[in-house]
């Protein structure tokens, strides 16, 4: 575990995941205020909503069961695994498509 935490790939995975759940969230809530919030209200019944890092929903959520955490990361997994998939394919086609159009001007110009 101690290797995976300083390889660039989850550190950039942990940073979307981050970026996520900050935009799925219903609502934010100051840290000073978390403790008091989480004390007097009880977690929604029912499946989780929303993005939720895998971290936050072992750790600080004593709702959600193993087999859903299991379930929901999965899910998230697959979808984070297309995303970066989509755009590698669009950077690399980007950048095959500059390089081409640059190769074109620069034999355009040596004519």
């Amino acid at each position: 575990m101690r290797h995976k935490v300083t390889q660039g790939s989850f550190i950039f995975r942990k940073t979307l995941d981050n970026l996520l759940y900050s935009l799925t969230s219903p609502e934010s809530v100051s840290l000073s205020t978390l403790v008091p919030i989480l004390a007097k209200q009880p977690y929604p019944p029912g499946k989780p909503k929303g993005w939720l890092p895998l971290y936050t929903m072992v750790t600080f959520r004593p709702d959600i069961s193993y087999a859903t955490v299991r379930a929901k990361a999965a899910s998230q997994t697959g979808i984070l695994t297309r995303v970066m998939w989509i755009g590698a394919v669009t950077i690399g086609a980007t950048t095959g498509w500059l390089v081409w159009a640059a190769g074109n001007r620069l034999l355009h110009y040596l004519r």
